[in-house]
């Protein structure tokens, strides 16, 4: 029924893209054709209406079983609060994710995928609730190069900013393009960047702490959702 949602198909397409005999697909055809899933018309088979309607409305529980499944074990350990139940429900438009584990000799580095597709971004938009030793230099040099950057802080966040890096927030706060929002708003979320490239995303564990674990996404549907 998958394969049919794509389009109508003849027996031997069918065939060929399960990789399977006639014997072992037509039982099953038929038994779709009686409930009214499945049209014939000669050799070729389309959805009904009726079956097309339940395709699409499966999709999005197996999309999502898919994310969670492909690392059960992360998904489980996660504080999944800070993302509203609505767009929980569609977090299978992650899609073909990397979840990236941390490199102990590059703790305090961002990804080397996050940072070779960050300066490449045409926008920028990040929500962060902890701090990182690299914000200061990759914002103030976005903010530079005329990419529109638009920041959501914690206070903490923001008070380490301005105290420790005073000159690259002065920077930053003082072009056009670049715009700084604060929240007091507790959320599970520790970090979350989306751009016209890419999603970043990382999640604090259940204990509350942040353990460099993090997903990154190119999936067009990955940047809808972000």
């Amino acid at each position: 029924m998958l394969l049919l949602l794509e389009g109508e198909k003849d027996r031997d397409q069918i065939k060929t893209a399960l990789n399977v005999t006639s014997t072992a697909i037509i039982p099953q055809i038929k038994k779709l054709k009686e409930a009214g899933l499945v049209l014939q018309e000669e050799d070729n088979y389309r959805l009904s209406y009726m079956g097309q309607v339940l395709v699409e409305n499966m999709l999005p529980y197996l999309n999502i079983v898919e994310v969670f499944e492909e690392n059960e074990e992360y998904w489980l350990t996660r504080n999944l609060k800070g993302i509203p139940w609505p767009l929980l429900k569609r977090l299978g438009e992650l899609g073909n994710y990397l979840l990236i584990e941390p490199d102990l000799n590059y703790l305090f580095e961002f990804p080397r995928e996050f940072r070779e597709n960050i300066f490449k971004s045409n926008f920028v938009m990040a929500f962060t609730a902890y701090f990182h030793p690299e914000y200061p230099v990759i914002y103030s040099k976005l903010a530079e190069q005329g990419v529109n950057v638009s920041l959501i802080l914690t206070p903490s966040v923001l008070e380490r900013l301005q105290k420790d890096y005073a000159e690259e927030m002065n920077k930053i706060s003082a072009f056009e393009n670049t715009k700084i929002f604060v929240t007091d708003e507790v959320s599970g979320l520790a970090t979350i960047v989306t751009t016209d490239r890419f999603l970043f995303l990382c999640f604090f564990n259940k204990s509350g702490h942040y353990d460099h674990r993090v997903i990154m996404s190119f999936d067009p549907r990955a940047l809808q959702w972000s």
